[in-house]
Protein backbone atom coordinates (compact mmCIF):
# COMPACT_ATOMS: atom_id res chain seq x y z
CA UNK A 1 0.00 0.00 0.00
CA UNK A 2 1.75 3.22 -0.95
CA UNK A 3 0.67 6.62 1.04
CA UNK A 4 -0.58 9.07 -1.65
CA UNK A 5 -4.39 8.81 -1.80
CA UNK A 6 -4.47 5.49 0.42
CA UNK A 7 -7.64 5.99 2.76
CA UNK A 8 -6.97 4.32 6.12
CA UNK A 9 -9.20 3.66 8.90
CA UNK A 10 -7.35 3.31 11.76
CA UNK A 11 -9.71 2.21 15.10
CA UNK A 12 -8.04 3.27 18.36
CA UNK A 13 -8.68 2.01 21.86
CA UNK A 14 -10.08 5.37 24.20
CA UNK A 15 -6.53 4.44 26.07
CA UNK A 16 -3.17 3.55 24.83
CA UNK A 17 -3.90 3.95 21.04
CA UNK A 18 -5.90 7.00 21.44
CA UNK A 19 -3.21 8.94 23.31
CA UNK A 20 -0.62 8.32 21.52
CA UNK A 21 -2.19 9.91 18.59
CA UNK A 22 -2.82 13.04 20.52
CA UNK A 23 0.98 12.60 21.46
CA UNK A 24 1.84 12.58 17.68
CA UNK A 25 -0.30 16.11 17.84
CA UNK A 26 1.25 17.69 20.44
CA UNK A 27 5.12 16.62 19.51
CA UNK A 28 4.59 17.77 16.22
CA UNK A 29 4.38 14.73 14.18
CA UNK A 30 2.62 14.16 10.83
CA UNK A 31 1.36 11.07 8.88
CA UNK A 32 -1.00 11.21 5.39
CA UNK A 33 -3.94 12.98 5.50
CA UNK A 34 -5.58 10.23 4.16
CA UNK A 35 -5.75 8.00 7.58
CA UNK A 36 -8.54 8.45 9.64
CA UNK A 37 -9.08 7.28 13.49
CA UNK A 38 -11.92 6.36 14.69
CA UNK A 39 -11.51 6.23 18.70
CA UNK A 40 -13.21 3.30 20.63
CA UNK A 41 -13.96 2.79 23.72
CA UNK A 42 -12.09 -0.85 23.21
CA UNK A 43 -10.96 -2.71 20.65
CA UNK A 44 -12.65 -5.40 22.05
CA UNK A 45 -15.58 -3.83 21.57
CA UNK A 46 -15.32 -4.12 18.04
CA UNK A 47 -17.41 -6.15 15.61
CA UNK A 48 -15.95 -8.02 12.58
CA UNK A 49 -19.24 -6.67 10.48
CA UNK A 50 -17.71 -3.03 11.38
CA UNK A 51 -14.64 -3.57 10.44
CA UNK A 52 -15.57 -5.29 6.78
CA UNK A 53 -17.85 -1.92 6.58
CA UNK A 54 -14.84 0.32 6.90
CA UNK A 55 -13.86 -1.42 3.49
CA UNK A 56 -17.16 -1.42 1.92
CA UNK A 57 -17.28 2.42 2.54
CA UNK A 58 -14.02 2.38 0.44
CA UNK A 59 -11.13 2.14 2.98
CA UNK A 60 -8.44 0.70 1.51
CA UNK A 61 -6.94 -0.39 4.66
CA UNK A 62 -8.00 -1.00 8.80
CA UNK A 63 -5.94 -0.83 10.86
CA UNK A 64 -6.77 -1.43 14.62
CA UNK A 65 -4.44 -0.27 17.57
CA UNK A 66 -5.15 -1.34 21.30
CA UNK A 67 -3.22 -1.47 24.40
CA UNK A 68 -0.57 -4.68 24.37
CA UNK A 69 -1.84 -7.33 26.00
CA UNK A 70 -2.10 -7.59 30.05
CA UNK A 71 -2.57 -3.93 30.13
CA UNK A 72 -5.99 -3.35 28.58
CA UNK A 73 -8.36 -1.40 31.20
CA UNK A 74 -11.32 -3.41 30.95
CA UNK A 75 -9.20 -6.65 31.40
CA UNK A 76 -10.76 -8.60 28.27
CA UNK A 77 -10.03 -6.34 25.32
CA UNK A 78 -6.85 -7.43 23.71
CA UNK A 79 -8.18 -11.31 23.91
CA UNK A 80 -11.76 -10.28 22.43
CA UNK A 81 -9.75 -7.82 19.98
CA UNK A 82 -7.52 -10.93 18.67
CA UNK A 83 -10.59 -12.90 18.37
CA UNK A 84 -12.78 -10.61 15.95
CA UNK A 85 -9.40 -9.48 14.24
CA UNK A 86 -9.09 -13.43 13.14
CA UNK A 87 -12.50 -13.50 12.13
CA UNK A 88 -12.80 -10.37 10.58
CA UNK A 89 -9.39 -11.65 8.57
CA UNK A 90 -10.78 -14.73 7.61
CA UNK A 91 -14.34 -12.74 6.21
CA UNK A 92 -11.85 -10.04 4.18
CA UNK A 93 -10.09 -13.21 2.59
CA UNK A 94 -13.42 -14.82 2.04
CA UNK A 95 -14.33 -11.54 0.19
CA UNK A 96 -11.21 -11.51 -1.72
CA UNK A 97 -9.54 -8.60 0.58
CA UNK A 98 -5.56 -8.44 0.36
CA UNK A 99 -4.57 -10.36 3.87
CA UNK A 100 -2.35 -6.87 4.12
CA UNK A 101 -4.81 -4.34 3.91
CA UNK A 102 -5.63 -5.93 7.79
CA UNK A 103 -3.61 -5.46 10.54
CA UNK A 104 -4.04 -5.44 14.57
CA UNK A 105 -1.28 -3.86 16.71
CA UNK A 106 -0.40 -2.96 20.35
CA UNK A 107 0.47 0.49 21.48
CA UNK A 108 2.24 1.86 24.68
CA UNK A 109 0.67 4.80 26.30
CA UNK A 110 1.20 8.20 24.61
CA UNK A 111 3.90 6.91 22.51
CA UNK A 112 3.14 9.30 19.42
CA UNK A 113 6.38 8.27 17.61
CA UNK A 114 4.83 4.49 17.55
CA UNK A 115 2.11 5.56 16.36
CA UNK A 116 2.96 7.35 13.39
CA UNK A 117 5.70 4.82 12.99
CA UNK A 118 2.61 1.97 12.84
CA UNK A 119 1.09 3.87 10.60
CA UNK A 120 3.37 4.65 8.23
CA UNK A 121 4.91 0.73 8.41
CA UNK A 122 1.32 0.04 7.17
CA UNK A 123 0.95 2.06 4.21
CA UNK A 124 3.96 0.81 3.01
Amino acid sequence: MGESETRVIVFTCNWNAYSSLEAAGVEGLSYPASVYAVKVMCLGRLHPGLILKAFEQGADGVLLLGCPPGECHYGFGNRHAEEVFAEAKALARLLGIAEERLCLDWLDVGDGRAFVEKVKAFLH
